[in-house]
């Protein structure tokens, strides 16, 4: 009776901390540089949008219109935009940064394969 009551109650208590620790899309941005959460809530409500979600190199505007159709619009960040440790956004995903592996060490074009 005991075991059948803790697992339950166990499922409960992880989902709705997972919940209460969830961010919403203009906190993550924020997190990513000050202001950042402001200029993407700015652009999705320019087109009577939200910000559905946030990715290091792209954010996602979501609306419904009229027929009650649910529109999605998702933007890149800047190519080149530092995304992670040695990494950057290139046509919106986070990938390696390339090397010119010579003397002296540089960086190869931006978004290079």
């Amino acid at each position: 009776m005991i075991r059948t009551m803790i697992l339950p109650l166990a499922v409960v208590l992880l989902a709705a901390s997972g919940y209460l620790h969830a961010q919403q899309p203009k906190e993550y941005a924020d997190r990513c540089s000050s202001g950042l959460g402001k200029f993407i809530t700015t652009t999705c409500s320019s087109s009577s949008a939200e910000v559905e979600s946030f990715s290091p190199c792209s954010y996602t505007c979501v609306k419904t219109i009229d027929n009650g159709q649910t529109v999605r619009n998702t933007y890149n960040l800047p190519n080149g935009l530092p995304c992670a440790q040695c990494m950057e956004c290139c046509d919106g995903r986070c990938k390696s940064v390339h090397f010119e592996l010579k003397n002296p060490l540089s960086l190869k074009k931006s978004c290079s394969t």
